[in-house]
């Protein structure tokens, strides 16, 4: 599934980057450090963070992209480094459980 695909079904906004990526897997976490040592190429990322760091992360592991829940509002600075380093974020409705569930349901498998 692509991210373009995901927005659409899930009706989440792209708020920087492009959707083109394939998503090969799904990870929650909100501790950078451990997101780091675990995170995977491809995978579709949740967290409530919202500095750049997430941006540095996401690019630094080829991540499809980064989704943050409850429609938290990004820093203009965070949305032009990710469209600067092709980081594609997603702005979804519901809680970190309601991203993990529609992912799990459109068979998103974790990391």
């Amino acid at each position: 599934m692509t991210v373009q695909e995901l927005a659409d079904k899930s009706g989440w906004a792209v708020v920087a980057g492009t959707p083109k990526r394939d998503i090969s897997s799904a990870y929650v976490c909100d501790l950078l450090s451990w997101v780091m040592s675990h995170g995977k190429q491809g995978t579709a990322w949740i967290t409530v963070q919202t500095h750049l760091n997430v941006v540095a992360i996401a690019s630094l592991l080829d991540f499809a992209c980064i989704i943050i829940p409850e429609d938290i509002k990004l820093s203009g600075e965070t949305i032009h480094a990710a469209n600067k380093e092709g980081v594609c974020i997603l702005s979804a409705h519901c809680s970190s459980y309601g991203a993990v569930k529609l992912l799990a349901h459109l068979e998103i498998s974790e990391v």
